[in-house]
């Protein structure tokens, strides 16, 4: 389960502690840096998974009340082996608004990951506050881990001097981590999408697709190493669609504001895939219960079932 840890005074920081994996424990907690570094158990634990493995997403959670708090406890009705949030976690970077998102997020009793977004570090160098609320497997707000036969990348498009790119040091290490992965499944979460809408979103072109030539070369190494999916927020909708052969799901339904209509995807949901053998298995689930979308791929391509 997960354990919060209150520091400080007033409108004081908070820390989150996640323990073992499927284990209540109410006494020995350990951050998150110990849990999902590269000797932990928990991170090996996840990594031996056998068979079906089953994860939920979702972002734009903007510590959005009941509604966020209604998603976070219907997604743990799954029993999902973790959850990623794909960013704006918080309306604004400070004690306060985190505390609150921490409140609203203790139904999720699961490994919690996180993709930095525009909000949680709103000046593009604020990112101590970030770190000071989540703790990381290392200095760099991208990372990686594995569960069962699959590979999970977490990026970070807000890098200072490099915001809504993914480039220099970020980029070589992407290269290697996916380049020297032998994981059948590779998945990817980054908090602005790299193909953005002009309908219904309300940041198109600006986006990763801002700069184009450094999305495309994402893209293109995406492509080379058979990324399965690459799941993004920062646009408050739901949104699949598959480009120059990149899966990429707009996932930021999880309590901010809503930017569209509900038929162009304007409802708040979160997503759960399960991975089994070759198939990857998707259901976006929306606040009512109400599955949205599926989709099923044994091969890279995604259809709707």
């Amino acid at each position: 389960m997960s354990k919060w840890k209150q520091k400080g005074s007033g409108a004081s920081l908070i820390k989150l502690y996640i323990v073992t994996l499927f284990v209540v424990c109410l006494t020995a907690a350990v951050s998150f840096a110990e849990v999902h570094g590269a000797s932990s158990q928990q991170l090996a634990t996840l990594s031996k998974i056998q068979g079906s493995l089953t994860f939920a997403v979702l972002g734009d959670t903007r510590s959005g009340g009941k509604v966020y708090h209604d998603l976070a406890a219907r997604l743990m009705e799954h029993k999902p082996a973790f959850v990623v949030n794909t960013g704006d976690m918080v309306f604004m970077p400070d004690g306060g608004f985190w505390a609150t998102f921490w409140e609203l997020s203790k139904p999720i009793t699961a490994p919690y990951f996180f993709s930095m977004g525009n909000h949680d570090a709103s000046d593009l160098d604020n990112d101590a506050i970030y770190k000071e609320q989540v703790e990381l497997p290392g200095n760099k707000l991208y990372y990686s881990f594995s569960a069962g036969d699959s590979l999970f990348v977490v990026l970070d498009s807000n890098v200072p001097d490099q915001d809504r790119k993914i480039t220099g040091e970020q980029y070589a290490w992407l290269e290697k981590t996916l380049s020297t992965s032998d994981k059948k499944h590779k998945f990817v979460f980054v908090h602005h999408p790299l193909y953005s809408e002009k309908d219904c979103g309300h940041h198109y072109m600006g986006c990763l697709d801002k700069y184009q030539q450094d999305r495309d070369r994402l893209a293109e190494l995406l492509k080379k190493n058979k990324v399965d999916i690459i799941f993004a927020g920062h646009e408050h909708l739901y949104l699949r669609k598959t480009v120059d052969g990149i899966t990429q799901i707009i996932t930021g339904g999880g309590g901010a504001p809503l930017y569209t209509s509900d038929e162009k995807g304007g409802f708040y949901h979160f997503i759960l895939v399960t991975v089994n053998g070759n198939e990857v298995k998707g259901e976006v689930i929306d606040n009512n219960g109400k599955v949205r979308d599926m989709f099923v791929s044994t091969s890279g391509v995604y259809a709707r079932q």
